[in-house]
Formats: structure tokens, sequence, C-alpha cells
């Protein structure tokens, strides 16, 4: 046979593997999979079986709650090597990398409907302290206001599990379940404020504009105007600047009669006139 035969034999041996490679992970069933490597502790549907439940030192998860609003790489890294410290152990030495994301596919395919309830009375058992009853964080510890956040339903869900490094917010997630973080965050999302940018215009035009015009003719100052204009500061540094800003001597009984929704609402009409 010649070099250019076994060239030839060896280029289609190549290009069919991939291809039944490819046709396999099209094929790949992740219910199957999940049911038979997954569901002895998290249940067929994924709220957690009798077994999980007696788990030590930690019950297994409910994956129906959050697994829908965590990040692919993150489910991929604890399939793969597991959590230690818990019962959930490395699942790369039964299931190939294709099965895995085939797993993931169909977690990610669950849904739950919250139950605000429970979220409104765990909130008020574990978070008021810090964040205050009403989301508003006027405790004097420094904790986010709530209320305010941009953070989305992912963000809220990351945040409660890991914690946030260099502040008081601990990872809570051994002392909550994933059924109450997700509760959690969505009775938290349903409190942030739904800034007005009608409303915001009427308070810009009564406080603002005998000095500014429009919002999109302010001039920022000093460092920050560097390569940037009013548009692309965040809210916290616009906040910043109505509320400490170097007008505040002129502005100053007019700024201190704004509560911080007014503000908000000055930041949405803002936005919209600055793009």
């Amino acid at each position: 046979m010649t070099m250019r035969y076994w060239f030839g034999l060896t280029a289609g041996l190549i290009g069919l593997m991939t291809t039944n490679i490819a046709i396999a992970s099209d094929m790949l069933d992740g219910k199957d999979i999940f049911e038979s490597s997954c569901a002895v502790c998290h249940g067929m549907d994924g709220t957690v079986s009798d077994a999980g439940k007696r788990l030590e030192p930690f019950p297994a998860r409910n994956l129906r709650a959050v697994a829908p609003m965590v990040d692919r790489d993150e489910l991929r890294r604890i399939i793969t090597y597991g959590i230690e410290g818990t019962a959930m152990r490395p699942k790369k030495y039964e299931l190939d990398p294709l099965e895995i994301d085939a797993v993931i596919d169909y977690i990610q395919s669950f849904d739950y409907e919250p139950d605000l309830a429970n979220g409104k009375m765990r909130f008020e058992a574990v978070c008021v302290s810090c964040h205050g009853k009403d989301g508003r964080a006027q405790t004097g510890v420094g904790a986010k206001n709530l209320v305010f956040s941009k953070l989305n339903l992912e963000g809220i869900i990351h945040t409660m599990r890991y914690g946030r490094a260099g502040t008081l917010m601990t990872s809570k997630r051994h002392q909550l379940s994933n059924k109450d973080i997700a509760d959690i965050a969505n009775y938290v999302y349903g409190l942030r404020y739904k800034a007005d940018a009608a409303k915001g215009q009427r308070l810009y035009a009564k406080n603002c504009k005998s000095c500014h015009n429009t919002p999109s003719e302010i001039k920022i100052r000093g460092n920050a105007a560097i390569n940037r204009t009013i548009a692309d500061l965040d809210d916290h540094m616009l906040d910043l600047r109505i509320r400490h800003g170097r007008h505040i001597d002129r502005a100053g009984k007019k700024v201190a009669a704004l509560s911080a929704d007014d503000v908000q609402d000055i930041i949405a009409y803002t936005r919209e006139d600055s793009h």
C-alpha cells in the first residue's frame, strides 16, 4: 500500500470518529444520565431524595430551585470535581465531558415557582440585621442597599451562595437551603425601586435646570472626566455628585429635600436624556 493510501485511510477514520462523536453528543439523553448518576441524592426531579436529605455533614441540594440561574461553568465544575467537605463526589471518573454537559442541559431545563412568602420570612430571619426590613440597609454596617441594587437574579443567588469578599456578606449556602436562597432572591428582587424617568424629569426641572439646562449638557471635571461623560458614570457616582457634588453650596437646600428615591428618578431621567 502506498503512503498516500495510508494518509487517506487515516484521515477518513479521523473524520468518521469526529462525526460519530458529534452524533453521540446530539443523541445523549441528559435526563437518563441524571436519573442514573444523580437522582439517588438529588431526586428524580431535582428536589432531593429521602437518601439525599440524610446525607452528612450537609444534605443534598435542591437543584430545581437554583440550577437554572447558576452559571453553566460553575455547574460543570461542581459536577466534574465535586465539593470538598460534602457528599458531592467528583463525577469525572464515571461521566465523560459530553455526558456532564448533557446533564447540565437537563438540569437547566428545570423550572421553579418561587414562594415569596417563604422568601420574606427567611429574609426577615437571616438578612434584616444588615440589610434592614425594607432592604434599604439603613443599619449602619455598610450593607448593600438592595432596593437600588443592579444585580440580576443570578447575581443575587451567587452572592448569597458565596458571599462578597471584603464585606460582612458571608456565604449562606450552608445556612440556607437552595429553596430558601431562591425564594429570598426573588423576594429581594421584587423590593427594588422602579425608577420613574418622567418623575425624574419633573424633579430635574424643579431642582437642577436653573444651572444645568439638560443632563446631556452637564460637564464632568477632574479625573472622572478623562475619556468619560456623565453617561459613563455609574449610579453610585451620579448619586454622589447629586448629593455631595461641588454645587452643593448653591443647591444644598434643594438637594437636602430630595429622597433617595427622588435621586434614583433623576438618575433615570439623566440616563434617558444622555443617550
